[in-house]
């Protein structure tokens, strides 16, 4: 099967199931999102470690009480599925490979399809479990240098990037602000540091959007202030605009990559 033209599969993702008697209470008491919203939407949520920092993101879509699809980055999937077997003890849960694919686009939805929780101006999603023709599309390289844009537009973290499994606080990239992460839904595995942190009058340590005037800049290019300090690293960078996570107590005045002064354009 063929896709209709302005539709892309996303050879970077891969689907789970989780189905089971106990599934809605055992995903309910680890993830950071409210597994009840997932039934009418697809939601974005993450799961964090015991001392509350960042491990997996992904999307979930409830099919019903006991089915779960989970989106996540086809690099993480098998260290998910060892943590999400390392929660699972007694609970009636099974977990499923699925052969899929997940299919993005820009515009009006199609059937079947979820606009994108944490911005609707990413797009939609959709999953399919079709056969289909996975060769090369001649434009997918302009949807996707088209996507990244956007995401670092709207100043959303990518695992890998912005979040780093074990080190990265989600309030501190943006979670709460790109519905990712509930408030009111009661305890979640790193709940309570991120509540703490969530009561800080101020936070270490966030994400800036900055423009450069050089196309040059390199992932993981340090960034610092005009004291030399280092206040933190380019975490992505596309068209002379990018992200990075930086210290904010050093970022006083004029930020510099290299010999390269950088323009703000917002902060966390």
């Amino acid at each position: 099967m063929k896709l209709e033209s302005g539709q892309f599969i996303d050879h970077s993702r891969k689907l789970l199931k989780v189905s089971g008697l106990d599934a809605k209470k055992f995903l309910q008491g680890i993830i950071t999102n409210d597994i009840n919203k997932s039934f009418s939407s697809l939601i974005y949520s993450g799961l964090l470690s015991p001392q509350g920092k960042y491990l997996f993101d992904f999307f979930i879509n409830g099919l019903d009480e006991e089915n779960f699809i989970i989106d996540i980055d086809t690099d993480s999937y098998k260290e998910f599925l060892n943590r999400l077997n390392l929660y699972k003890l007694r609970s009636n849960v099974l977990f499923s490979d699925i052969e899929s694919s997940v299919i993005l686009g820009f515009g009006d939805k199609i059937n079947d399809s979820f606009y994108d929780p944490r911005s609707h101006m990413l797009g939609w999603r959709k999953f399919s479990f079709q056969t289909l023709d996975k060769n090369k599309n001649n434009d997918e390289d302009t949807f996707f240098k088209k996507y990244e844009l956007k995401r670092i537009d709207l100043c959303i973290p990518k695992s890998g990037y912005e979040l780093k499994s074990g080190e990265t606080y989600i309030l501190e990239t943006n979670f709460d602000k790109i519905n990712g992460v509930s408030f009111t839904k009661g305890c979640f595995v790193g709940q309570e540091v991120t509540a703490r942190m969530r009561h800080k009058t101020t936070l270490k340590n966030g994400i800036i959007k900055f423009q450069s005037t050089t196309d040059e800049l390199k992932l993981n290019n340090i960034i610092t202030n005009e004291d030399g300090k280092k206040v933190g690293r380019i975490s992505s960078f596309l068209n002379k605009k990018g992200l990075a996570v930086i210290k904010f107590i050093y970022a006083k005045g004029k930020l510099y990559c290299g010999e390269n002064e950088i323009k703000i354009l917002y902060v966390n």
